[in-house]
């Protein structure tokens, strides 16, 4: 089930970026505060949903702050610079290269967690990651102007964030297991850390900037679609390790390609690499589910 979660989580985060992409053409603000609202709606709903189903939680002071910890990395620091690479980029490049986060989340899951990967598994990260390195190195070498470059750099420092937000998000579960009320925390200290942002940083009053962040329908359907992203990666983390939830979630770059053929062919181009990148992926993700 944790896999298949994961891959839900995948194929939210894909149709996502499209929408998103789709939003920035008509707007010229990349609409995170209004895309982490529909996240605290969406997780708000959901966790309103568990309190009938299971009794309160045992909650912790550890735990809370662990899943703020992660929900900053995940919300405040990833999806900004990820969003900042969309526009620069394109969806389908940016999302190749901030899909390196598996690397980052490994590392914390072997140093930190403890976790052990089996051989097969460990075979299919491997495969993964191969892909996306592949993916970097060609669309580095592609794209040569200084803009397009500092497009990667936001994508790589939002694989950081995601990364190792993602690997606190499994610790943080280990000290309160409740992967729904984390999720809901992470969203709720982004909304409150962008609404001080845009609070200040706005020239008119915080009521018109909500009207305008309203206006584009995109961003509401790409902050609902992320809500459940977020869920199902929460929940896919709670069942199995990090680091086989993370190698799943990159296959997120893949489905975003083949979605943009289909949806952005004037706004971006496909290059053919991408095919032997998709290949390696997905014969991981089935060496990570079938073998995990």
């Amino acid at each position: 089930m944790g896999f298949l979660l994961a891959f839900l989580s995948a194929l939210c985060f894909s149709i996502t970026n499209i929408v998103l992409k789709k939003g920035m053409t008509h707007s010229t603000t990349n609409g995170l505060w209004v895309i982490t609202l529909m996240n605290v709606l969406v997780l708000g709903a959901a966790l309103l949903a568990a309190s009938f189903i299971k009794e309160p939680p045992q909650l912790t002071v550890n735990g809370i702050l662990l899943f703020a910890t992660a929900g900053f990395l995940i919300n405040v620091i990833g999806r900004p610079l990820l969003y900042k690479s969309i526009r620069i980029n394109g969806s389908s490049k940016a999302v190749a290269i901030k899909n390196s986060a598996p690397v980052f989340t490994l590392i914390f899951a072997l140093f930190f967690l403890h976790e052990r990967i089996a051989p097969g598994p460990m075979i299919g990260i491997i495969c993964i990651l191969t892909g996306l390195f592949v993916l970097a190195v060609f669309t580095f070498k592609e794209d040569r102007t200084k803009v397009q470059r500092s497009g990667y750099l936001y994508a790589l420092l939002a694989a950081v964030g995601y990364g190792f937000g993602q690997g606190l998000t499994k610790e943080a579960m280990n000290v309160l297991y409740e992967p729904v009320l984390g999720a809901f925390i992470g969203t709720v200290i982004a909304l409150f850390v962008l609404t001080v942002y845009e609070t200040f940083r706005t020239d008119n009053s915080f009521f018109v900037f909500m009207k305008a962040s309203f206006r584009y329908p995109h961003y509401i359907w790409a902050g609902i679609l992320t809500g459940f992203a977020l869920l199902f990666f929460y929940l896919s983390a709670s069942l199995i390790y990090v680091s086989y939830s993370v190698a799943i979630l990159a296959v997120d770059p893949v489905i975003t390609v083949i979605l943009a053929y289909f949806f952005l062919k004037k706004e971006e181009t496909i290059p053919p690499v991408l095919l032997i990148v998709g290949i390696l992926v997905f014969i991981g993700a089935g060496l990570i589910s079938l073998l995990g």
